[in-house]
């Protein structure tokens, strides 16, 4: 192995090399929308047991009616635990890891998104009659 190996620079991106001009929004809602869940989550009483998880996360077998949870277990409707799972995280690790690569790549998602609806919306402007 080469002596200039440094793990953290070369495994784990810290930043990317695309810069963008908008500022990520989304990226900021979503970031925090996943911090308040996670910190709800440890909160819980069902954190421990793996209730919460079998409540709010997405179990595909039951999402496609394979098998069933016991009653006591559903909290909300199955077809949800497609939303909600998407905010639940394991461990700090897991929420640290999808965290940090969010940071680091959705603005640039955020950036082509938006440039996309604002080329939409400007070709639905010039189709209008003028008045």
């Amino acid at each position: 192995m080469n002596g200039n190996f440094n793990f953290l620079n070369n495994m784990i991106p810290l930043k990317d090399d695309i810069p963008t001009l908008n500022k990520p929004i989304v990226r900021n809602y979503i970031l925090a929308i996943c911090v308040i869940v996670f910190i709800l989550q440890i909160m819980s009483p069902g954190y421990r047991s793996g209730e919460l998880f079998y409540s709010y996360g997405l179990i595909p077998s039951v999402l496609i009616g394979d098998q069933q949870l016991p009653e006591n277990i559903y909290a909300i409707p199955t077809i949800l635990t497609i939303f909600t799972s998407m905010f639940m995280h394991g461990g700090f690790m897991h929420l640290a890891g999808n965290m940090l690569y969010l940071w680091i790549f959705a603005d640039n998602i955020e950036a082509v998104s938006y440039t996309h609806l604002r080329a939409h919306e400007t070709r639905e402007e010039s189709r209008m009659p003028s008045s």
